[in-house]
C-alpha cells in the first residue's frame, strides 16, 4: 500500500517515512502541499497522511483540492496539526479530511487510524467523494474602465483568505490584463488549455494553464495573443468553466462590456453577477440597460450585485441617487481610494494585500461575504 506524507518539517518527514516503511507500506514524502497535490495527482497514494501549515498550499488547501479532482476524490486524508482547538478541527473535517491527528503525533495511534481508513477503503464502504461544483461568480459591467479586473483580482485575494480554492480567469479575450494585477506572467492560456483538452481529453491536467499567485489564488490568463480569442467560442469558454468548477470553491470570472453570445451564456452560467459602475451618468444608463438585459435572460434580482466604484469622486452622485435612477439596490458602495488602486496596478499587487486598512478594501470585504 502506498503512502504520500506531506509535511514541510524535515524531521517530521524522516519520523513518518521510517515508521511506516517499517511497518510494509511504500512511502513517498512532499515538502509543501504544491508537491503534495503534484504527487497525489501523478502517483495515486492509497492514503495521504498532510500537515495543516505549510507554504504553497496548507493542508486544508490540499484537501479541498484533493476531493475536488473527479480521479483522486475517494483518496482517504489524514491532517497533522499542533493545533487542537474546536475551530481548527472543525475546519479541519469541513475541509474533507477523513480524521484529524494533533501534535506530537501517537505513532501507534495514528498508524491504527490509517490501517482503519485504509479497511474501509478497500472493502468499498469509503466516504467516495464526489467532486462538488463551485460557485461561479462573474464581474462585468456595461462600460469600460470601472474597475472590473481590479475587483476580480482583490475579491480572489479575500475569498483565498477565508482558506476557499479559487480560481480568477480573464475572458477579456483580446485585451486581458487579469495577471498584471498580480505581477504574474503566464507562459500558456485560456486557448492553449482549451487545446489540448481537446487533445487530451480525461487525461488533461491543469498545473499547467493555472498560474498560482502567492495569495493562494490561482489566474487563467485571456490568449497571449489578441488574434487567437476568435477560435474560442461561447461552448468551449462553457466547458471549460464546468470543469474549473469541478476543481474549485469559487471561480471569478473577469467578463468585458458585451452582449455576445459568450457573454450572455456566461451570465446564465453564474451563481452571481456582480455589475460595476461608477457614479457618471452615461456608466449608469449602460447599466441600467444591462440590468434590462438580465432580467429578460430570466436571471433572478437576487443573483444580481450592482456596485457602485467611485473612481472618480462626484459627490452629486451617490449611492442613493444611483438607486434611484437604477431602480434597484446598490449592493456595495466602494469609496473613492486615491492613489491606492493605480499603485496597486504598477506594482501588480493588489489593494487587499498593499494597503488592507483602506476603507475601499473593507467594501470589496463586504461585498465578497456577499458571494
Amino acid at each position: 500500500m502506498k503512502l504520500l506524507v506531506v509535511d514541510d518539517e524535515p524531521s517530521v518527514r524522516k519520523l513518518l517515512k521510517r515508521f511506516f516503511e517499517a511497518r510494509g507500506y511504500d512511502v513517498t514524502i512532499a515538502d509543501n502541499g504544491l508537491m503534495g497535490w503534484t504527487a497525489t495527482r501523478d502517483e495515486a497514494p492509497d492514503l495521504v497522511v498532510s500537515d495543516v501549515a505549510m507554504p504553497e498550499m496548507d493542508g486544508y488547501e490540499l484537501v479541498r483540492t484533493i476531493r475536488r479532482n473527479p480521479a483522486t476524490a475517494a483518496i482517504p486524508v489524514i491532517l497533522l496539526s499542533a493545533h487542537s482547538e474546536a475551530n481548527e478541527l472543525v475546519a479541519g473535517y469541513e475541509s474533507g479530511a477523513d480524521d484529524y491527528v494533533t501534535k506530537p503525533v501517537d505513532m501507534e495511534v495514528l498508524g491504527l487510524k490509517i490501517d482503519a481508513l485504509l479497511r474501509r477503503s478497500r472493502s468499498g464502504n469509503g466516504h467516495g467523494l464526489l467532486p462538488t461544483t463551485g460557485k461561479l461568480i462573474t464581474v462585468t459591467s456595461a462600460k469600460g474602465g470601472v474597475g472590473t479586473t481590479m475587483l476580480t483580482a482583490n475579491l480572489a485575494v479575500m475569498l483565498g483568505r477565508r482558506s476557499e480554492t479559487v480560481c480568477a480567469y480573464d475572458l477579456n479575450l483580446e485585451h486581458g490584463d487579469l495577471p498584471v494585477m498580480f505581477d504574474l506572467q503566464p507562459k500558456q492560456s485560456i486557448g492553449d488549455a482549451l487545446r489540448e483538452m481537446q487533445t487530451m481529453g480525461d487525461a488533461f491536467q491543469w498545473d499547467d494553464y493555472l498560474v498560482r499567485h502567492s495569495s493562494g489564488a490561482k489566474v487563467l490568463a485571456a490568449p497571449l495573443k489578441p488574434h487567437e480569442a476568435a477560435a474560442i467560442t461561447d461552448e468551449l469558454v462553457a466547458g471549460i468553466t464546468t470543469k474549473l468548477r469541478t476543481l474549485h470553491d469559487y471561480v471569478i470570472a473577469d467578463l468585458p462590456p458585451s452582449y455576445a453570445d459568450l457573454a450572455l451564456s456566461v451570465y446564465e452560467q453564474s451563481d452571481r453577477l456582480v455589475v460595476v459602475t461608477s457614479p457618471e451618468i452615461t456608466s449608469l444608463r449602460r447599466t441600467k440597460e444591462l440590468v434590462a438585459v438580465l432580467q429578460s435572460l430570466g436571471i433572478p434580482d437576487e443573483r444580481v450585485l450592482v456596485v457602485l466604484n467611485r473612481i472618480i469622486d462626484v459627490p452629486a452622485i451617490d449611492a442613493r441617487r444611483a438607486e434611484a435612477f437604477l431602480r434597484r439596490p446598490v449592493a456595495v458602495t466602494i469609496p473613492h481610494g486615491g492613489q491606492a488602486f493605480p499603485d496597486a496596478v504598477s506594482t501588480g499587487r493588489p489593494v487587499a494585500l498593499s494597503q488592507p486598512s483602506n476603507p475601499a478594501v473593507a467594501a470589496i470585504g463586504d461585498l465578497a461575504t456577499m458571494l
